[in-house]
């Protein structure tokens, strides 16, 4: 294989043929899109009576969910799941909020629970770019943010994010969301710019990162609002670089985990591990990923870290999926694999289509 130099722009014609990188650099414009749309939305009066809200959503559209839940839970005056399976949870009933997200809008779990909502009269709400879910949202009267996006879903985490947050603010649940979103948006623009393609390796934090990874197994380490950061890291790297890699969360990972480091000890020659961390997280955390840290070393495994910027929650966790984002397109590109196509996702429907 050539020996590929991150630093050489004219290489990247080659490397990135579907311009993700390109794509990536839009998330910006992509949070500033999906928090306006979703501010325009008309919801009905009623929905302010729920109890609990159920979100429906795998892939980057589960991530996003989980993202705007752990932001929330410590001020969201009503309880917030996520649910990824075919079968609805029992205690979804006509008092609960249940909002599929599916930028496909035909993911079938997603579907499956949508269709068993609606049959319980629970309210319901869509954020999807079409498929089943708009058709279902027309024939049915249900409100939802029906969005143009038409490149990769895993790209569009964004909509799957902010429109949550705008949502639960109008029904009154939460408090208002602008000045954290305004603020998200400078700084993910700034780290867009500084870990673009034309930044050298010498001055580029995720070229750096993606060539300490390469030719490893990577673990994610996340806890609170880090944890979906660590969770999506985990999901680009699998999609964008085709590698081997796994999530934990800290501080539960600490109670079992842990005692798994010591064999086989040959890890250290396959493994990494990257640390999500913000502000935000208590210092009994912070303490707990310095320990972990220690026994990580102590089996010869190299543990890096990518750090949150801006001041608040939605800011800081918003930059570290951008800076994860960054890091598995080099890596990507250092493997040389194409990052756009996901032949096993799509192998795996076909087959489950056939079935």
């Amino acid at each position: 294989m050539d020996i590929i130099n991150l630093d050489n722009l004219n290489m990247y014609e080659k490397l990135d043929p579907h311009h993700m990188l390109d794509e990536l650099k839009r998330m910006p414009l992509l949070c500033k899109q999906s928090w306006e749309t979703a501010e325009a939305l008309s919801l009905p009066e009623d929905y302010r009576t729920i109890k609990q809200v159920v979100i429906l959503g795998m892939g980057t559209s589960g991530v996003g969910a989980q993202l705007a839940e752990r932001i929330v839970r410590d001020e969201c005056k009503i309880p917030i799941y996520l649910h990824q399976d075919y079968l609805l949870p029992a205690y979804v009933s006509a008092d609960t909020l249940v909002i599929a997200s599916s930028s496909s809008g035909s993911t079938e779990e997603v579907v499956s629970c949508f269709n068993q909502a609606l049959n319980r009269h629970a309210k319901l709400l869509v954020l999807t770019t079409g498929g089943q879910l708009k058709e279902m949202a027309t024939a049915h009267n249900i409100p939802g943010l029906i969005y143009d996006y038409t490149y990769r879903p895993s790209t569009a985490i964004a909509y799957g994010v902010l429109p949550i947050l705008s949502i639960l603010h109008q029904l009154g649940f939460i408090p208002n969301k602008s000045a954290e979103v305004s603020e998200s948006l400078i700084v993910l623009s700034q780290i867009a710019e500084r870990l673009s393609e034309k930044h050298q390796t010498t001055n580029n934090s995720a070229k750096q990162l993606a060539g300490k990874l390469e030719g490893r197994a990577v673990m994610a380490f996340g806890s609170g609002v880090t944890f979906p950061a660590a969770r999506r890291f985990k999901t680009q790297l699998n999609e964008n670089a085709k590698c081997f890699s796994f999530a934990e969360e800290i501080p539960e990972m600490n109670h079992n985990s842990v005692v798994g480091y010591e064999l086989p000890r040959s890890s250290g020659r396959y493994w990494a591990a990257v640390m999500f961390k913000t502000t935000y997280l208590s210092k009994r955390i912070h303490q707990r990923m310095r320990i972990t840290t220690d026994m990580l070393h102590l089996a010869k495994i190299p543990v890096f870290s990518i750090d949150g910027y801006g001041f608040s929650p939605l800011c800081q966790t918003l930059s570290l999926i951008l800076q994860g984002d960054f890091v598995s397109l080099y890596l990507a590109f250092l493997t040389g694999v194409d990052p756009y196509p996901i032949d096993a996702v799509d192998y795996f429907k076909r087959k489950l289509a056939e079935s």
